[in-house]
């Protein structure tokens, strides 16, 4: 019961207060109680505690109030889409929320934020960060329907924003592609097989199968299977606040089986029986079937920068431009299509979810191709000469 409470205001004056338990709120899950102060007599106190009695009641003081600020309904917010997704999503989400969106709209009233503060928004975040400028809209829109959906607006100025476009610059043709072609392939990994067997092997399945590094890095030899010459990817590593996991892959379509040629499942069982031997001279057993493919010299997982560190070092020493981890990923890509494949195993294969995907990032051709269409368009003309 609500204790209506007496004392004395700083001019030493008798007034009367209370604090009501209005329930839970629906918006944090809180206790929710509500203050009142100031009141002369006992009577005025009571008949103020008798209206929000009745407001109760009907259910008006559970409904969420409109004065929230966007900080706190972000990260309410933020609490459900931790549930949705992977771990390694949310870390991400939850660093774009910390570092962009927070210094602009933390401080403000969900239910006054406008059509023009977003637009401001967003013309801030592209002159700094293009890249990300969608992404980052994407999560203050989410949030906005979020606050549709709990009463405390009715409209989503977000998506009636206009994001800039970048004006496409002329390519320079001189510039290197982001992945290998045949003959820069061959000569990358005949550089590095003397200089590491491991590395060797690294490189030759990361082009070979197209797989994403994370994926690479999670492997076990129980993923390989020596009779069929396939590859199972159930996992990948991801980093979580600085912590490498392993989950599940990125969609569905990540979950899949790949076929591997004889040479390249020939030399993962060469590296398997180096890789034994030199584990049992430090006294590390390596015959589980959790043991991973490629470790660490502590037989744990391997960091993106090592990998990277050796991809630099036979690049430079082949004499070949740099490409990035991923861009092993486009080699494979670009070789299946030089190579005649259709575009719905290109993407069973890489494991896209999305076949657009497929479409956008791997339809370029390579420029072997490219050399040959000159020639080929000349042929078919002058055949009907």
């Amino acid at each position: 019961m609500t204790k209506i409470i007496k004392y004395s205001n700083a001019k030493n004056e008798v007034r009367y207060k209370f604090r009501y338990y209005a329930g839970i709120d629906e918006l944090t899950g809180k206790k929710r109680y509500i203050k009142r102060t100031g009141f002369t007599s006992t009577k005025d106190a009571k008949k103020e505690l008798l209206k929000l009695e009745y407001l109760n009641s009907v259910g008006e003081l559970t409904r969420p109030t409109k004065r929230v600020k966007f900080g706190e309904l972000l990260n309410d917010w933020m609490q459900l889409y931790k549930t949705t997704v992977k771990p390694s999503t949310y870390a991400m989400t939850k660093i774009k929320a910390k570092n962009y969106i927070m210094p602009y709209f933390g401080g403000m009233l969900v239910n006054k934020i406008t059509l023009q503060q977003c637009q401001a928004f967003t013309n801030e975040i592209y002159n700094y960060a293009p890249v990300i400028v969608g992404q980052i809209n994407s999560i203050v829109k989410r949030v906005l329907d979020y606050a549709i959906r709990l009463g405390i607006r009715d409209n989503n100025p977000m998506q009636y924003v206009i994001r800039p476009k970048q004006q496409a610059s002329i390519p320079d043709l001189n510039k290197h592609p982001n992945f290998y072609d045949r003959k820069e392939l061959a000569k990358f990994l005949s550089t590095a097989k003397p200089l590491s067997l491991k590395y060797y092997t690294l490189f030759r399945l990361l082009a070979y199968s197209g797989i994403r590094t994370g994926e690479l890095i999670a492997l076990t030899w129980q993923d390989l299977n020596f009779k069929t010459n396939e590859l199972t990817i159930n996992k990948t590593l991801a980093v979580v606040e600085n912590k490498q996991t392993i989950q599940t892959p990125k969609s569905k379509a990540g979950t899949r089986v790949i076929s591997l040629d004889d040479e390249t499942v020939s030399t993962l069982k060469e590296w398997q029986l180096r890789q034994r031997k030199d584990f049992l001279k430090l006294g590390i057993n390596t015959l589980g079937n959790d043991q991973l493919i490629f470790s660490n010299r502590k037989n744990s997982y391997l960091r993106n920068d090592n990998i990277r560190k050796h991809s630099l070092k036979i690049a430079t020493k082949a004499n070949l431009a740099t490409i990035t981890l991923h861009g092993f990923r486009h080699t494979h890509a670009s070789l299946l299509f030089a190579s005649g494949v259709d575009v719905k195993q290109v993407q069973a294969r890489l494991g896209h979810s999305d076949i657009n995907t497929t479409l956008n990032i791997y339809t370029h051709v390579t420029k072997e191709k490219q050399d040959r269409l000159g020639d080929e368009f000349a042929k078919y003309v002058n055949l009907g000469s």
